[in-house]
């Protein structure tokens, strides 16, 4: 079905810009959360989809025989195609149609998860993945630019509520579906699940969601902004994504950085003199839009220490497997949830800008609490700043969008929202970059300490034989010297104290006197464990403090860049801007 959608006029009275009436083929009114249900399907299954596979990396790598490295190309191939199209997926819908052009991304994504589901080699399903990933580049963006065109200004921040709402579901949701399924059935089961509510999706969007494509809109395509920006994009996603497995100063990564910034002149260059550019710089002279695309960039990076970074505190250091690590972090998403239903409930008496401000900086005090922690810390007492961290993260999520794409030309939603999600995308990848170096760099020395303190442990203990103490500090040498040529096996070695028992030596000592040690053996396991545990606690600590630094600073650049809206004639050329309802 198509849907005509009335033009916009002042309202001659009180020189407002009225609210479109979108009508469906049938001549019916559109209901507006029918098209919002209707939507969330293909938009909450290409969340999804970036959590869900992270659980089944393991039996991929056994079911395809492969390796690691290559099987993280799983990961990385949808991270790269879906951050590369966003803004030109965006451009297009604004062109064509967003209605159209969110089905297209339906049926390539529902194509493509079919595609990974009967991969027979782990090349065929990157290149699957790679494919899923173009239709989750439309999905994501012109979602959110339906949402805000049909949606009275009473109402938006409710429906934006509930769409970042389900961006903390999904996150919940992603790798404790994914390990039940891959515990169940196996790693195809994941993107089988994908099918049939992509399936509904569709026919829900036709049935219910309103054509948005503006008539006087160009169909024009802008081949050489779209080559340029391309390219750019590629260079410095990949460029982000692989600097710590390629080395920041070798020369591949050096020449990414320098192609993207020799596309990305070239590409301002075009567009400055395009009739109908892909990227309209005057969007960026808009201070609620520049303000908000600069500060989620910096929350892109921050949240890379709850979800990440936690998730590998709980594994690495806690002793937990995947499926209870999932489960140890369900505070941050359940509470982002509920805060980003509950802001969008009320979004008609609060201001967007404030609550995204007030957001960045409870995330910045959360991940300040979960540094303040200990290797005596519990997980109650972790779990209460986690849910911190997701109040942080809910009223982010739900008032930036709004705050984003409130004063963009309504024409230009597509690209604007592409372009907000872009630097989310971009924040995420570097986020992942910056930590995971960070941690690198530092859980070795930790881990080395830790087996200094622990020596000395052991050579102070004058209750064991001296043979034994020697034995002792040998098998740590062993240990710690092996788990030096990465920082993921220095982190497990802490995690691997944990389950060595230092008591069945006592069985190489004869005679009673060997039993009379274990009591002592059991004490000085304990506070071996203690020492290890602590030096990848201590790491994990220092991730969250850049976390919230990165959020400190984005609260900051949230308080100074977005202080009041510009009138709607200085920034839209007389086109009607995205009115919000706020007081």
């Amino acid at each position: 079905m198509s849907a005509a959608e009335n033009s916009s006029s002042p309202n001659a009275t009180h020189g407002q810009w009225e609210q479109p009436i979108f009508t469906l083929r049938n001549g019916k009114v559109a209901n507006p959360w029918l098209a919002l249900t209707a939507l969330m399907f293909g938009f909450f299954m290409s969340l999804l989809d970036v959590t869900i596979v992270n659980i089944a990396l393991s039996d991929i790598v056994t079911k395809l025989n492969t390796d690691l490295t290559t099987a993280t190309w799983v990961l990385n191939a949808y991270s790269l195609v879906f951050a590369v199209l966003l803004v030109s997926i965006g451009r297009f819908a604004d062109q064509f149609g967003r209605k159209l052009t969110f089905m297209i991304g339906m049926v390539v994504f529902s194509l493509g998860s079919l595609l990974c589901a009967i991969a027979p080699s782990i090349e065929v399903l990157i290149a699957a993945r790679a494919f899923q990933a173009i239709g989750a580049a439309a999905l994501n963006p012109i979602s959110l630019a339906i949402i805000i065109s049909i949606f009275p200004p009473q109402k938006r921040g409710a429906a934006i509520g509930v769409w970042g709402a389900s961006s903390g579901i999904a996150s919940a949701i992603g790798p404790v579906l994914g390990g039940f399924l891959v515990q169940n059935f196996d790693w195809r089961a994941i993107f089988y699940v994908n099918l049939p509510f992509c399936i509904i999706g569709l026919i829900m969007v036709a049935l219910f969601v309103p054509e948005t494509r503006q008539p006087s809109a160009s169909k024009g395509i802008d081949l050489p902004g779209l080559l340029t920006l391309s390219i750019s994009m590629f260079c410095l996603v990949l460029a982000i994504m692989q600097g710590n497995t390629w080395g920041w100063n070798s020369p591949t990564i050096l020449g990414l950085f320098a192609t993207m910034v020799v596309c990305l002149v070239l590409f301002a260059f075009i567009e400055t003199r395009q009739k109908d550019p892909i990227v309209d710089f005057s969007l960026f002279k808009i201070r609620s839009f520049t303000a908000s695309n600069i500060s989620m960039f910096l929350f892109g990076i921050a949240i890379q220490g709850a979800f990440l970074m936690t998730v590998l505190y709980y594994i690495n250091a806690q002793g937990y497997d995947q499926l209870n690590a999932a489960y140890a972090i369900l505070p941050i998403p359940l509470t982002a949830f509920v805060v980003s239903a509950l802001s969008g409930a009320f979004s008609r008496f609060l201001n967007p800008r404030i609550m995204g401000t007030i957001g960045l900086a409870v995330l910045a005090i959360g991940f300040t609490l979960t540094f303040f922690t200990s290797v005596d810390t519990s997980y109650p007492d972790m779990a209460w700043r986690l849910a911190i961290l997701g109040i942080g993260m809910g009223l982010c999520f739900q008032n930036f969008p709004a705050f984003a794409l409130s004063d963009v030309p309504r024409a230009k939603l597509g690209v604007g929202s592409g372009i907000f999600n872009t630097f989310r995308q971009i924040g995420f990848a570097l986020g992942i970059a910056i930590l995971i170096a960070v941690f690198t760099n530092q859980i070795t020395p930790n881990i080395n300490q830790a087996q200094q303190n622990s020596i000395q442990i052991v050579n102070q203990d004058n209750k064991l034989p001296p043979q034994l103490r020697d034995g002792i500090v040998t098998g740590l040498k062993k240990s710690t010297a092996n788990s030096t040529a990465s920082g993921e096996a220095a982190a497990s070695s802490s995690a691997n104290q944990n389950s060595f028992d230092l008591t069945k030596l006592a069985d190489q000592v004869p005679g009673p006197a060997g039993q009379a040690l274990k009591p002592e053996l059991k004490s000085l396991n304990d506070s071996i464990a203690r020492e290890f545990k602590a030096g990848a606690i201590d790491t994990f600590r220092l991730t969250w403090l850049i976390s919230a630094i990165f959020a400190a600073i984005g609260t900051i650049v949230s308080l100074l860049t977005a202080i009041e809206r510009r009138k709607p004639s200085e920034v839209t050329n007389g086109e009607p801007p995205v009115v919000m309802a706020t007081h």
